[in-house]
């Protein structure tokens, strides 16, 4: 889908025309212009990503000529940034100032030698800003992967060939893979990579050179084909086709796709509902391996209009208050009464029957209109416990949700708390429910919302935590004042008595923390005593009560006692048996996803005690390396930096009792060494010494790939803002005053009189020297003799080099290019002249790094969107 770079020959003269074409046809597609006005309107009519890469110009021609060309040339900013190379039968310096005065960018002589004019044109495109232009534009268009258009273009692609068409029946077709995320799971996902490259290319190849399809990937390992509809056959062509491709694949694993097809009938639908389309089809063959492709029928948007209904809805249903609110009452397990209710939504119709949240919230929370029901809820909820204060009676308090696209509104704190002061009611009434993974989506700004509600008055309560895979980094960066847990975190496992133990550590924990814990979906007995003998305070389920309307939940309350009095005897834990290796602690971090340990910190004997460590740190450091007391080995593990980063981090916690964070680098017990940032939370003190809870992150990748990037960053600063150093090889000192006068204020010149000199001087400032200027003819060591050593010198062979000659033979310029020389200076020097051709080729040099660094930066983040 892309092209080649385009180079325009501008000339009167069809023989050379001819000659030029010949000699670039391979490598450039060529345009001709008879003159400058010809040139122009080509120029005129390029479209953006076709433009012209480089200019070849004559200058007598009749109409326009190269002069008059070059005038107008310079007076569009666009076609300033295509170089011009200007053809010229004899040398005459003061014609080629003028070029350079307006504008050109090199020259080369009449009659062409192919050698030298292949030469200047590479080198005048490599420079170009045009050529980065087109680079990242494509970027934009393309996906870098797989090299086929990305989203946004192939949706654009689809919209221009159903304009194009219209007569034309077009099918549109999601692919994917079948179980994707297994291939990185089991292979890595570079086999992932590779895969997905192989589609795009088998895509690519059943597509041809057709103009009557488009093609991209769309994320992951998803693909959209638009194709034309010539009635069934035509698209089981494709299936059948990538089903054999695929199965021919090198790899230990059955590539089979999953194809939905939208034969389209609709043209005024937009692409995306179009690819809704497919996508709805595609999901009626996953998992299918006998037939796995599907068309789409009118049945399966019954999904998107029942969504539409409710969009249709709920304005009217929220003026109309069908809204009602249901409690969930939350009891206390101390003695099975209830302290409390979480405040639930139900849409009740006009008509009779009820629509669950699980139906309307999701459409809410995707159209944004969860924000107008949130405030909904939170203003019935203060009317609700307004009505019981005025009752006289004393109201347990009553939690509400806060949405996800709720935290998003930078006026939340003041509209609850406007809310509450409107219908003065005591701010620790309400208490304010977030899920786990709402904390992650921006996790500063909520920080920022959920502090500003607490010193207001307000308790946050974290739903759904350990559901995630970063709890202990939330629960150590955002305060919050109740943790809830799903027991359905215990049915998620085959592994008996893992999520009981990982559980029990949470509540634990959370004791440590001074956090009081709900446990949420309570529907069985044994789930009750098993809460009882980890020492859960709270508990909500159906076991205890289901969600009910308002009036209910008034009775229940006002009960004098509850249907279940059964009583428990509670299981305390005293701080004892945190470190007792017998207790039940033993398992406290043992199932956790991120490295954890417990610090036992001593101020005084600046020492720091590992007393317990969960097995992901295992995993990370090697399970010899905790000694046999229990102590951190600091004089095997830490440097002296290290060493004292660490103490300093763990001093100021201390002071602070709060949290603390810090990087250092540590070795393995095999050796390896390792860059940790660890995360600290202040526990408690016990004596003199200081508990503190830490989690750890492995990130030597991450300062590996910052000190590489640091090296290419210095490499580039050094290019483009330090003095640049150019070493003058010449016996004589005349020309090397000459060339010193030229390049002096841009450049450090260093001197040599012949080629062995200049080997002095290059050992000498090893790496320093940016460029030589080279004269063939010196004594002890001529010029070519240099070249030939210099290429055989692994260290030297990179630095570019001109040579500088009065010899401008068309044979002799060749030879010293194939010897490697970059290009030649004639003499006598012209310093206009001199100074482009050492900027271009520098600048050419440039130009290759910055494309360079970006390309690496692309490939490492190159996500194919499966699950490692």
């Amino acid at each position: 889908m892309g092209s080649r770079d385009k180079v325009l020959i501008v000339d009167d003269s069809e023989l050379d025309r001819i000659a030029l074409k010949k000699m670039l046809k391979d490598a450039y597609e060529i345009v001709e212009a008879v003159d400058g006005a010809g040139a122009l309107r080509i120029l005129e009519s390029q479209k953006e990503f076709d433009a012209i890469s480089a200019i070849i110009l004559d200058l007598v021609m009749p109409q326009m000529d190269g002069f008059e060309f070059l005038r107008e040339y310079r007076k569009v900013d666009s076609y300033r940034r295509i170089p011009v190379i200007v053809a010229s039968v004899e040398r005459d310096v003061k014609t080629e100032k003028a070029c350079l005065a307006l504008g050109a960018r090199d020259f080369i002589g009449k009659p062409y030698d192919p050698q030298i004019v292949r030469f200047r044109v590479e080198n005048a495109v490599r420079s170009s800003e045009q050529q980065l232009s087109r680079e990242l534009r494509y970027r934009a268009d393309y996906d870098m992967l797989t090299g086929i258009y990305n989203k946004t273009h192939f949706f654009e692609a689809t919209r221009v060939l159903l304009k194009r068409h219209p007569e034309e029946t077009y099918a549109f077709l999601r692919l994917d893979i079948e179980k994707f995320q297994l291939v990185n799971s089991f292979f890595g996902s570079s086999s992932g990579d590779g895969l997905l490259q192989y589609i795009a290319k088998e895509i690519r190849k059943f597509a041809g050179d057709t103009e009557q399809i488009a093609y991209g990937r769309i994320e992951a390992d998803i693909f959209g084909i638009c194709m034309p509809y010539r009635g069934e056959e035509t698209m089981l062509e494709l299936v059948r086709y990538m089903r054999m491709r695929l199965g021919q694949y090198q790899l230990a694993f059955d590539v089979v796709p999953a194809i939905g097809i939208y034969v389209i009938r609709e043209r005024d639908l937009s692409v995306d509902a179009m690819y809704d389309r497919a996508n709805l089809a595609a999901k009626q063959c996953k998992g299918n391996y006998i037939e796995n492709y599907a068309f789409y029928v009118d049945e399966m948007r019954e999904d998107i209009v029942r969504e539409q209904q409710i969009v249709n809805h709920m304005r009217h249903a929220l003026d109309e208050e069908e809204f009602v609110l249901y409690l969930q009452p939350k009891y206390s397990l101390q003695d099975n009464r209830i302290c409390g209710a979480e405040v639930l939504v139900r849409w009740a119709k006009p008509e009779g029957g009820m629509i669950s949240p699980g139906e309307f919230i999701p459409v809410f929370e995707r159209n944004g209109f969860i924000t107008k029901l949130d405030y909904y809820v939170w203003e019935k909820t203060c009317k609700l416990l307004a009505g019981w204060i005025a009752e006289g009676k004393k109201p347990s308090p009553v939690s509400v949700n806060i949405s996800r696209v709720s935290l998003y509104n930078p006026r939340l704190v003041e509209a609850i708390c406007g809310l509450t002061d409107r219908y003065h009611i005591p701010r620790e009434l309400l208490e304010l429910e977030l899920t786990e993974s709402a904390y992650t989506t921006n996790p500063k700004a909520i920080k920022e919302t959920m502090e500003r509600l607490q010193k207001e008055g307000f308790s946050i309560l974290m739903d759904d935590f350990g559901s995630g895979y970063s709890s202990l980094n939330v629960l150590k960066d955002i305060a919050v004042d109740v943790l809830k847990i799903d027991m359905k975190f215990l049915s998620d496992t085959d592994q008996e008595g893992r999520s009981q133990n990982i559980l029990a550590s949470v509540v634990r924990m959370a004791k440590w923390l001074n956090l009081p814990v709900i446990a949420e979906g309570v529907e069985r007995r044994e789930q009750v005593d098993f809460l009882h003998s980890v020492g859960c305070e709270y508990v909500q389920g159906f076991y205890f009560a289901r969600p009910m309307p308002v009036s209910d939940y008034e009775k229940l309350v006002s009960e004098k006692k509850d249907e279940l009095q059964e009583k428990y005897q509670k299981d305390e834990i005293g701080r004892d048996m945190l470190w007792n290796a017998t207790s039940q602690m033993g398992s406290v971090f043992s199932g956790m996803m991120e490295p954890a340990v417990i610090y036992e910190y001593e101020k005084e004997q600046n020492r720091i005690d590992t007393l317990r460590v969960n097995n992901a740190y295992y995993d990370m450091f090697g399970y010899g390396d905790i000694n046999s007391s229990g102590g951190l080995v600091m004089e095997k593990q830490l440097s002296d930096e290290s060493r004292k980063i660490l103490l300093g981090t763990f001093e100021d916690i201390a002071k602070s009792k709060e949290t603390a964070a810090c990087e250092f680098l540590r070795t393995s017990k095999s050796g390896r060494s390792i860059w940790v940032h660890l995360k600290l939370k202040y526990i408690t003190s016990v004596g003199e010494k200081h508990i503190i809870v830490g989690t750890l992150t492995d990130i030597t990748e991450q300062r590996m790939m910052d000190q590489e990037l640091q090296k290419y960053r210095q490499v580039l600063l050094a290019a483009e803002k330090t003095e640049r150093t150019m070493l003058v090889v010449d016996d004589q000192e005349v020309n090397r005053g000459l060339l010193k006068c030229i390049f002096e204020q841009q450049y450090r010149i260093l001197e040599a009189e012949n080629g062995a000199d200049a080997f002095e001087v290059l050992n000498r400032e090893s790496g320093k020297v940016d460029i030589i200027l080279l004269d063939l003819a010196m004594p002890v060591m001529d010029g070519m003799e240099f070249l030939k050593r210099k290429q055989q010198d692994a260290v030297l062979a990179g630095i570019p080099v001109i040579i500088i000659t009065a010899d401008d033979t068309t044979g002799h310029q060749i030879q010293m290019l194939q010897l490697g020389a970059e290009d030649y200076i004639v003499k006598p020097f012209v310093p206009e002249i001199a100074m482009r051709r050492v900027e271009n080729v520098l600048g050419a040099g440039r130009l290759l790094k910055r494309v360079s660094v970006a390309g690496e930066k692309d490939k490492g983040e190159t996500d194919n969107g499966g699950t490692v």
